[in-house]
């Protein structure tokens, strides 16, 4: 059985030989073991990114000296032991002793699986309270508004003085604010002429 080796530590100064070591008895070919000095707090790392392009074969097994050398982001550990899956490769963690292939494996990804589901519904409710309270403070999360309460105000002048479309678009370009592109603006002139236009003007 073709088995890929992973080890990882977070910073510069700290060493990998033992994860190395225990990859090799394990019996993991040495040009067979990546390595990478990188926080796990992210998943695109050199290292880790060859590991898997080589891991491709059903029947490997993907071998880490402990789970976390993975990441430490729970969705992303998910996720890589999804496409290993997939790929009909075995997922083995030498420290806890697990082994995908097994029904205790097996078992344990579905335990990740939960909670992986569990921190995005956190992760979900967090944004959406969060977003509440800045409208309760009178913020407005998210991207800024480009019909500012200025340009609407001038909009409405010169729609009112019987101007339109690229020439008000033109005029509000001139007023501070967030950027606005003429799609923004005629979706708003649109808004307004169903509104307050007359049927005539609404053809314009």
């Amino acid at each position: 059985m073709r088995k890929i080796g992973y080890a990882r530590v977070s910073t510069a100064d700290q060493n990998p030989d033992m994860q190395i070591q225990a990859l090799k008895d394990y019996g993991v070919s040495p040009d067979l073991i990546f390595t990478d000095k990188a926080s796990g707090g992210t998943m695109k790392r050199r290292g880790f990114e060859r590991a898997l392009k080589t891991a491709q074969h059903a029947g490997t097994e993907f071998v880490v000296w402990k789970m976390d050398r993975l990441g430490r982001d729970l969705v992303g550990i998910l996720d890589t032991l999804k496409l290993l899956g997939d790929r009909g490769v075995h997922f083995v963690s030498l420290t806890e002793r697990l082994d995908t292939q097994g029904p205790m494996g097996k078992a344990m990804v579905h335990i990740i699986a939960t909670i992986a589901q569990l921190e995005r519904d956190l992760i979900r409710e967090r944004t959406l309270a969060g977003m509440a309270r800045a409208r309760e403070r009178g913020d407005n999360p998210g991207r800024p508004k480009a019909m500012t309460e200025a340009r609407e105000a001038k909009a409405r002048e010169m729609l009112l003085d019987g101007q339109r479309g690229v020439e008000v678009w033109r005029a509000l370009q001139e007023i501070d604010g967030p950027p606005i592109g003429r799609a923004a603006y005629y979706r708003w002139q649109k808004a307004w002429d169903e509104t307050y236009a007359k049927p005539d003007e609404q053809s314009q």
